[in-house]
């Protein structure tokens, strides 16, 4: 009888097993609670939005009971709080991506740690565990191009990563031992799933929701004797292989030794597709010279995937406008900050912004990396103005700080929340140090 390989899932299976007690080094501590503020503030500033209304209504009509809080809502079983809570923290389409994996990881997995540790009882240092051990599981299986090709095959990343580190995070917490999280594993990677195609649609937030609650749904059934395959996040069976299936590109040898992934994560400044972001940088930086002048052309140049992903030419709504490089680009060059505000629909046919969209073209630079753009502006005078931007703000080596992350949050937790956002951004700023969960409940429960 021949014996299946799993090294994969054997060295997953070591490391998530372990990952109560122990200590992480203060960059990955500050990573993870960094990635939990703009979690929050993100999530409370979609409060109103329409995918999350609706996810909210349906998981309300379920009935569901459990210790997990909905946010601004009541309690519910974890994997519907998280799914209510992931999707909202996808909706502005302004939470944090892992470029690596091409993944909006930090949202799914901390509505995930959230939910279950919440419902199990679990410290907030065994919550911000979990995290930390769900997102390096999740960005790890997702690197190594992996999560590049599988966008540009029509895959969306965060349904697939974020459900393998959701799963991970709730295994954490329920205490699953070698063979269920193999099972675990293996239950996430059937249900893994998400279109590049609903970008610009209520789907793509509900791909973060799914995710979250996949992922509970995996490790939940694997602690009740699920048994599943085991061998699929393996180089040469499972998931890659069905979706990518000349085999360009599979997972790689999962090693968990070195720096963690969590300490390469993005965040961002701008409330659209990350793959824009490098093209507003440099936009905003020419906004004076556009006011003062008659712009005639506007050419842009970015990574492929971005055309792809990002390249709606004419955007009719807010969501639209999100995954549109020629909108965002309007709109830093008229000065805008690029915030949720400005994908109100109002913004969106704003006369001078649909002017300047009008005048961009793109253009694929297959060289250049996804995190950098290039920008020109001919004036109708013929004068040519150039802008690069090698790093877009927000990305390891050009970081946001605490001072950035606070003037984000503020702005998306205090029409939501009042007086109450600058207390529940410190208890945030210092989750793990002790227990806070039931201060933080205090404040987005209802």
């Amino acid at each position: 009888m021949t014996t299946i390989q799993t090294p994969n899932a054997d060295a997953a299976a070591q490391f998530i097993s372990t990952a109560q007690g122990r200590n992480y080094p203060a960059e990955v501590v500050e990573a993870a609670r960094m990635a939990l503020v703009d979690t929050i503030g993100v999530a409370l500033g979609a409060h109103s939005e329409g995918a999350g209304q609706s996810v909210r209504r349906v998981a309300g009509n379920w009935g569901a009971s459990g210790e997990a809080q909905i946010l601004m809502g009541g309690r519910s079983a974890p994997a519907v709080a998280a799914l209510v809570n992931a999707t909202l923290g996808h909706c502005l389409d302004y939470d944090d991506t892992h470029v690596g994996a091409v993944a909006h990881l930090g949202n799914p997995t901390w509505a995930t740690a959230i939910a279950v540790g919440q419902q199990v009882g679990a410290s907030d240092r065994e919550i911000l565990g979990a995290f930390i051990t769900g997102f390096e599981v999740g960005a790890r299986l997702g690197g190594g191009g992996l999560g590049h090709t599988l966008n540009e095959r029509g895959f969306h990343s965060t349904g697939m990563f974020g459900c393998f580190a959701s799963a991970t995070a709730a295994a954490v917490l329920l205490g699953l031992d070698e063979e269920g999280i193999r099972n675990a594993l293996g239950a996430a990677a059937t249900q893994a799933a998400g279109l590049t195609a609903s970008f610009g649609t209520m789907s793509k937030p509900f791909h973060a929701g799914k995710a979250a609650m996949n992922g509970i749904l995996a490790a939940e059934l694997a602690k009740e004797g699920f048994e599943a395959a085991q061998n699929l996040i393996e180089a040469k069976s499972g998931f890659a292989s069905a979706y990518v299936q000349d085999g360009s590109k599979v997972p790689a040898l999962l090693d968990f030794d070195g720096s963690m992934e969590i300490t390469r994560n993005t965040l961002k400044p701008y409330a659209s597709c990350l793959l824009t972001h490098p093209v507003i940088d440099a936009a905003r930086a020419l906004a004076e010279a556009a006011k003062d002048n008659d712009v005639a052309e506007i050419a842009v140049e970015v990574n492929p995937i971005c055309i792809q992903l990002a390249g709606k030419p004419q955007p009719q709504t807010g969501l639209e406008g999100k995954f549109s490089t020629a909108y965002c680009a309007a709109l830093g060059l008229t000065g805008h900050m690029v915030t949720a505000q400005d994908f109100a629909e109002d913004r969106v046919a704003d006369p001078t912004v649909r002017s300047l969209l009008d005048k961009v073209t793109l253009t694929p630079a297959p060289d250049m990396h996804m995190t950098a753009a290039k920008l020109r502006l001919r004036l109708t005078d013929g004068t040519e103005i150039d802008q690069e931007t090698p790093l877009a703000l927000g990305n390891p080596g050009n970081p946001m700080d605490w001072d950035d992350m606070a003037g984000k949050f503020m702005p998306l937790a205090e029409p939501v929340i009042g007086d109450d956002a600058q207390a529940l951004y410190d208890l945030l700023r210092g989750f793990g140090d002790d227990d806070r969960m039931d201060s933080i409940r205090e404040i987005v429960g209802q």
